[in-house]
């Protein structure tokens, strides 16, 4: 990936995020940021590793859950807040996201980000690795891992995190 690639979706992701609170979807970002709607799509996907539209939702989602579990708003303002048209729309959405209804995800009060801001790490060379390498994981390893952890956090949704560390240090 060339280094106005990188540039470019950096620029498409600072769009994004900083129009969360409405109805993005490629043909807007595309022209704010004066790309044709197809090379906008297949850049975006091809470095990100999802499609504009899934990222977009997944971000809209996640600070839906933030809003549910730290502020007092009503649902539906929460809906429309994140760019949905109905609470019904925004409640299918949500649930097929985080497993439960919003009224419920508030109910728990523990918030958990499916989808962070991406951020994209520029590498000068690339790692190799070699056998010689690889090794036990050891209690010292633990805080790298539970960084690696919030970054996977697809893979284990309502993990909680000290329970789940307190099993590490076992």
């Amino acid at each position: 990936m060339g280094n106005q690639s990188v540039i470019s979706i950096e620029a498409v992701i600072d769009y994004i995020e900083s129009h969360l609170d409405g109805k993005l979807e490629l043909e807007t970002v595309a022209e704010a940021v004066h790309y044709s709607k197809y090379h906008l799509h297949r850049l975006f996907t091809e470095t990100v590793g999802m499609t504009i539209h899934d990222y977009v939702q997944r971000r809209q989602l996640t600070e839906a859950a933030k809003l549910l579990v730290f502020s007092d708003k009503p649902i539906i303002e929460i809906a429309f807040i994140c760019g949905y048209e109905s609470q019904q729309s925004f409640s299918l959405a949500f649930k097929a996201m985080y497993k439960s209804p919003p009224a419920e995800y508030r109910e728990e009060r523990s918030f958990y980000p499916l989808q962070l801001r991406f951020t994209l790490h520029r590498r000068t060379t690339a790692m190799e690795f070699t056998i010689q390498d690889i090794r036990l994981a050891e209690k010292k390893d633990i805080v790298d891992w539970m960084n690696l952890m919030r970054l996977v956090i697809d893979g284990y949704p309502v993990m909680d995190e000290d329970d789940y560390l307190a099993k590490l240090e076992e």
